[in-house]
């Protein structure tokens, strides 16, 4: 298509010379307003395309026409040296014949058809979200019988167990109708697209350092459209993509999903690919499901709520070990659907500026993310150390934080254990701490946190017990001379111990499984059930205290290092820095 500037709207020469009341000259004028509002008009023409059709089909018609009954005239008539003739020509004129209507087609197709290609090297999100909801339309109406499909092995986000899986694309090409229909925000219908849909597999290669086999595949769409409706098609398409990458990029309800950096040689860049799915756990969760929200964390999630999806908010969770810091981390990110991006910053392989590219817009895979720093203090350690040369500089990742390479929105989680370095560091690079908008400090459990901790993670495996019955066992095991009242006690530390007790019951066949045909190992704790008739017995074994105090013993060199801190306030307030 040929298209050219029209320069009909710019004014004359004597125009342009003519002065106005004020004094000013109208090419002063007329360059102020072109200046404030350009104007481009762009024509178009289609007279070309209209002759070299009409052109093509004249080439086609003719011949055809003439050598068809010039034939049968031959044939009718008295066959002669020059039907013979054409006859051993008529090779060379059908290949030509076949010429001009491929010619015919494609400038037909370009004339009424939009025709996109999506590929999987250029865009692999792009390409998977597409093939993804496609297959998945196809499956539900049943359009797999007797069609190529390749079997794969592949983990499973929600169960992260190794799976087969039939693959709805092959290694052979495959041809689709598909219809489209778009609705807008109040829920009415903005457009339907007919889609001819066709996908190319392409050619094995060996791409990458680790020498993997990718294929080269290739999925092209064609629309029938016109220069009426293709700027309305092109929009409805573009809002389709998009529904199909926030579908795909999307994690299932109650996940998380975890990207960290993979590298397959030193010589190049990481890329960040998806890690691990997180169960998400709540309030309202028992058992593996239940997270003991504290109080000092509240503001944290206000103000990620508010300001995140506008702009970097940068967050600093201290505490001794075990506390829940990471758990913290992991909660956030399902409260506001967002996916974590684990980095350590001492690593020696990750400098200033490849710490500048994985955060840009090009390496990251989502729009907003959470990206989790954790051991900050190892971090400040090596900085106080002046041990800048490895890993990222107090500079490099100020200017992340808060510069010309920064993240426009998002979370990013600082989170460590508690260290004297961190005021020294404070008093050295002040600049970045002041770009770090809320710190909190976790710490150990109270009273009334591990009772409630008692009650929730228990209450998976014991069902049926009134909360008279719950108060008793949870006086008996909170009790003042007991060794939960007197300790230090983290998150992991009481876990750790009724895990250790629910297994010493199952040993003692105190309990049983109440489904165990097709679970996986991963859902069979949830399924173990402690009879009734041994529940006395098994909260005997819970609150049994010098079982208690052998495991804190076992425990305590990690308790002993902050045994001073926090101890009067086991969760206090959340700080500006």
């Amino acid at each position: 298509m040929r298209r050219w500037l029209s320069w009909a709207s710019w004014p004359s020469r004597e125009r342009l010379l003519a002065s106005n009341d004020d004094g000013e000259t109208s090419i002063e004028q007329s360059l102020r307003m072109s200046e404030e509002q350009p104007r481009v008009t762009i024509t178009r023409s289609r007279l070309h395309e209209r002759l070299v059709a009409a052109a093509l089909l004249m080439a086609l018609a003719v011949p055809g026409v003439t050598i068809f009954w010039y034939v049968v005239a031959e044939w009718q008539s008295a066959p002669s040296q020059r039907g013979w003739l054409v006859l051993g020509l008529m090779y060379y004129i059908l290949a030509a014949l076949r010429v001009l209507w491929e010619s015919f087609v494609q400038v037909c197709e370009r004339a009424l058809y939009l025709r996109l290609e999506v590929r999987r090297f250029v865009s692999p999100t792009l390409f998977e979200a597409v093939t993804d909801r496609i297959a998945e339309a196809s499956e539900r109406l049943g359009l797999t019988c007797s069609w190529d499909q390749e079997a794969i092995m592949e983990h499973n986000r929600n169960t992260e167990d190794m799976e087969v899986k039939l693959r709805f694309w092959s290694s052979r090409p495959r041809s689709l109708q598909v219809g489209i229909a778009l609705g807008d925000d109040d829920g009415h219908r903005a457009g339907k697209l007919d889609l001819n849909v066709h996908y190319s597999p392409g050619e094995d290669v060996i791409s990458g350092r680790d020498a993997r086999v990718e294929r080269q595949e290739v999925l092209v769409l064609s629309l029938r459209t016109s220069a009426a409706t293709v700027l309305s098609d092109k929009a409805l398409l573009t809002r389709w993509f998009e529904q199909c990458c926030r579908t795909y990029t999307q994690p299932d309800e109650g996940t998380v999903n975890v990207y960290a950096l993979q590298e397959t040689s030193s010589d190049w860049i990481p890329e960040w690919k998806l890690e691990r799915v997180k169960s998400c756990k709540s309030a309202s969760g028992i058992g593996q499901r239940f997270f003991l929200e504290r109080a000092c964390l509240g503001k944290v999630l206000a103000d990620a709520r508010l300001w995140a999806s506008s702009s970097l908010r940068v967050y600093m969770i201290n505490g001794p070990p075990g506390v829940g810091k990471s758990e913290f981390t992991i909660w956030l990110a399902s409260q506001l659907r967002l996916p974590v991006y684990r980095l350590c910053l001492s690593s020696p392989l990750l400098t200033d500026g490849r710490l500048a590219q994985l955060l840009s817009h090009s390496a990251v895979k989502h729009n907003i993310v959470l990206v989790q720093l954790d051991e900050f203090q190892g971090t400040i350690a090596r900085w106080l150390d002046g041990k800048t040369r490895e890993g990222v500089t107090p500079g490099g990742f100020c200017e992340c934080l808060q510069g010309s390479t920064a993240m426009g929105r998002g979370i990013v989680v600082l989170t460590g254990t508690l260290d004297t370095a961190i005021g020294q560091a404070r008093e050295k690079w002040p600049a970045v701490f002041r770009r770090i908008h809320w710190a909190a400090e976790l710490g150990w459990m109270s009273h009334a946190e591990v009772g409630c901790f008692f009650r929730k993670f228990l209450a998976r495996f014991v069902l049926g017990m009134p909360s008279e019955e719950w108060g008793i066992w949870e006086a008996e095991f909170l009790r003042p001379a007991g060794p939960w009242a007197a300790r230090n006690i983290s998150v992991d530390m009481l876990k750790q111990y009724l895990m250790q007790q629910i297994t010493e019951s199952s040993c003692r066949s105190w309990g049983g499984f109440t489904s165990t045909t097709g679970a996986s190992q991963r859902a069979a704790a949830d399924d173990f059930r402690v009879h009734h008739e041994c529940r006395a017995a098994f909260f005997a074994l819970i609150c049994d205290h010098n079982m208690a105090a052998l495991f804190l013993n076992d425990y305590a060199p990690v308790s002993q290092v902050f045994a001073g801190e926090a101890a009067a306030a086991p969760c206090e307030g959340v700080r500006t820095i």
